[in-house]
C-alpha cells in the first residue's frame, strides 16, 4: 500500500462551550517537518498536538492550524478589535504591494500574536480543563485521518501508474535481453568486414586464434549478463514494496536510484544501437517513476 504525502484534513469537535477546528495541509518533504499555528488560547497544547502529529505521520510538510472558539475558561479571552484593524490594515497594504491581496484571510489574522486578550496564558496541558484537551486531540485524530483518507486514495492510483511503468521496464529489458547475444556476432561480422578491406591491398594474414582473442575481449567488455540480472532482482523488488502493508517511499526511492545506476552501465557496455535506444525508453521511465515515487511517504 502506498501513501502520497500530499493531502489535506479538517477535524471538528465541539464539547461543552468549545469548538475546536484542526485544518492539515502536506506537501511531500524527505522528512516530517510541521508548521504549526495555535490560536492564542491554546498555544500551551503545542507539544501534545505535535506528538499527536509525529506519532501517525512519517514524511511530508505539514500546515497545521488549531483553531479554538467558545469560552477558553480561565484565559477569559476577549477579542482585541483595535488590535485586529490594526493588523488588517498593515496586511492590506502589504498584499496589495506584493500583488497578494486574494490570499488574505480573517482567520488567519486571528492567529497573530495580542489578538485575544487571554488573560492568565494556559501554558501547560494540566491548566486546561480535561474536556478542551479531549476535544483537541479528538480534532486532530479527525483531521488526521481524513487526509490519511486522502493520502491513500492518490497513493492507490500512484501504485497503479507505477505497476505499469514497472510492466514496461520488464518489456524493455526482455527486449534488451534477447538482443545481447547478437552483438557479439554483429561485432565479428563487422570486425572481418574491415579486415578484409584493410588487408586486401595487403599481403598480411590475420590467423584466427588472433580474431577470436579480439573478438573475447569485446564480449567481455560488453557482457551485461549481470547487470540484467540485477534489474530483474530491482524490479521484484519494488514489486514488493509497492504492495507491502506500509507505504516504503525512502525503500523505493533508493531502489530507483540502484534501477537507474544499471541502466547507465548496461548503455555504457552494450556498444549496440538498439540497445542504446532502449536504454534511452528505459531511463525515460525511471525519470518518470522518480517524480512519483519522491510523494510516497
Amino acid at each position: 500500500m502506498l501513501l502520497s504525502m500530499t493531502g489535506q484534513g479538517l477535524g471538528r469537535h465541539a464539547i461543552g462551550p468549545w469548538q475546536v477546528s484542526v485544518e492539515l495541509r502536506a506537501v511531500n518533504n524527505r522528512h516530517l517537518k510541521i508548521q504549526l499555528r495555535m490560536s492564542d488560547g491554546l498555544q500551551g497544547l503545542e507539544q501534545q498536538v505535535e506528538a499527536r502529529l509525529r506519532m501517525r505521520l512519517r514524511r511530508g510538510s505539514l500546515q497545521v492550524g488549531v483553531y479554538l472558539s467558545g469560552d477558553i475558561g480561565n484565559s477569559r479571552g476577549q477579542l482585541q478589535a483595535d488590535v485586529i484593524k490594526n493588523y488588517w490594515h498593515q496586511l492590506q497594504v502589504v498584499a496589495e504591494d506584493v500583488g497578494a491581496r486574494d490570499a488574505l484571510s480573517f482567520r488567519d489574522v486571528l492567529l497573530l500574536p495580542g489578538v485575544i486578550d487571554e488573560g492568565k496564558r494556559l501554558s501547560s496541558e494540566s491548566e486546561f480543563e480535561p474536556e478542551l484537551v479531549s476535544a483537541v486531540e479528538t480534532a486532530v485524530n479527525s483531521a488526521i485521518d481524513q487526509l490519511n483518507q486522502m493520502r491513500r486514495a492518490e497513493g492507490d492510483s500512484m501504485a497503479s501508474e507505477l505497476n505499469r511503468q514497472l510492466a514496461r521496464l520488464e518489456e524493455l529489458t526482455c527486449t534488451i535481453e534477447g538482443r545481447a547475444p547478437a552483438v557479439v556476432d554483429d561485432y565479428r561480422r563487422r570486425l572481418q568486414q574491415r579486415l578484409a578491406m584493410v588487408l586486401s591491398d595487403m599481403n598480411v594474414q590475420i590467423g584466427e586464434p588472433d580474431l577470436l582473442r579480439e573478438i573475447t575481449l569485446f564480449a567481455d567488455k560488453s557482457d551485461i549478463r549481470e547487470e540484467l540480472v540485477r534489474l530483474r532482482s530491482h524490479f521484484g523488488q519494488f514489486q514488493n514494496l509497492i504492495n507491502d502493508a506500509e507505504s516504503q517511499g525512502r525503500k523505493l526511492d533508493f531502489l530507483i536510484q540502484e534501477i537507474f545506476r544499471e541502466c547507465n552501465t548496461i548503455g555504457a557496455k552494450a556498444s549496440d544501437s538498439e540497445i542504446a535506444q532502449r536504454v534511452v525508453d528505459l531511463k525515460t521511465i525511471v525519470e518518470q517513476m522518480r517524480e512519483l515515487v519522491q510523494n510516497v511517504e
